[in-house]
């Protein structure tokens, strides 16, 4: 069956329903007809860096890619919740698995910041999701300093819903019970590539370390002299680095 072509080209929006909440999404389709390889690529708190730029060259690649917004951020519904977001990225899986123009059996994460706590521990508990690009991400979220109230105030005032004490509670939710720490075991064996900035001062480099010592095969820890949180000078070397891995483990 021939597919429709989308209204823009080569992108569509995208509705996902979760726990009753519309979300927005954006879809980068891959070109020609036919089920694809179909990447969500999960943004950060609260998702200033929106990683299009990896969206687009997954669809070089001949990944369909997605990003979305989870519940209380960038115009989705309802309230902001860390401790919600593996919920509506399995709610995101729900809405893509559906398409013809998705291959459901090839389904990757790539998280980058918070959304790498979002792949690593959704794809611990579902198993739809067949490999995971974890980008600047915590290993364990017990040893995050707690946060300053005036930074973190400037922060959440782009999200909806949440106020400073609601988000230290769902932090400490995500600490005990929604840790990488505890859950990058149970990828295995799918695939995980970890990769970070030994320049990061949001998120240190030895995250990582921590959470590819707590990895099991298949993985690879990638560490980019001299890269930001946000890679501000490193963005081809990091397109590289994911776009070599997937080529040759997925």
């Amino acid at each position: 069956m021939r597919l429709e072509l989308p209204p823009y080209g080569g992108i569509e929006g995208v509705l996902i329903r979760s726990e009753g909440l519309k979300l927005l999404g954006t879809m980068y389709l891959a070109r020609g007809a036919g089920r694809k390889p179909t990447a969500l690529v999960l943004h950060g708190f609260p998702g200033f860096e929106k990683n299009y730029d990896i969206a687009r060259a997954l669809r070089e690649l001949g990944y369909n890619a997605l990003i979305f917004h989870y519940r209380g951020c960038w115009g989705s519904e309802g309230g902001y919740d860390l401790t919600k977001i593996p919920t509506d990225v399995k709610s995101a899986i729900d809405t893509i698995q559906a398409r013809p123009d998705v291959d459901p059996d090839k389904i990757i994460a790539v998280g980058h910041s918070m959304g790498s706590y979002a792949a690593v521990v959704t794809a611990a508990q579902d198993s739809r999701i067949k490999a995971v690009v974890a980008i600047s991400g915590s290993g364990d979220l017990r040893m995050s300093p707690p946060p300053e109230r005036k930074r973190t105030e400037n922060t959440l005032q782009f999200l909806k819903g949440i106020t400073f004490e609601e988000f230290v509670a769902q932090r400490r939710v995500q600490a005990e019970k929604l840790n990488p720490f505890d859950h990058v075991a149970k990828i295995s064996p799918r695939s995980i590539l970890i990769i970070h900035g030994t320049e990061d001062a949001i998120v240190k480099p030895e995250q990582a370390k921590i959470l590819y010592e707590h990895a099991k095969q298949p993985k690879k820890l990638v560490l980019i002299e001299g890269a930001d949180h946000v890679y501000t000078d490193q963005r081809q070397q990091l397109l590289n680095t994911i776009l070599r891995w997937i080529r040759r483990s997925t």
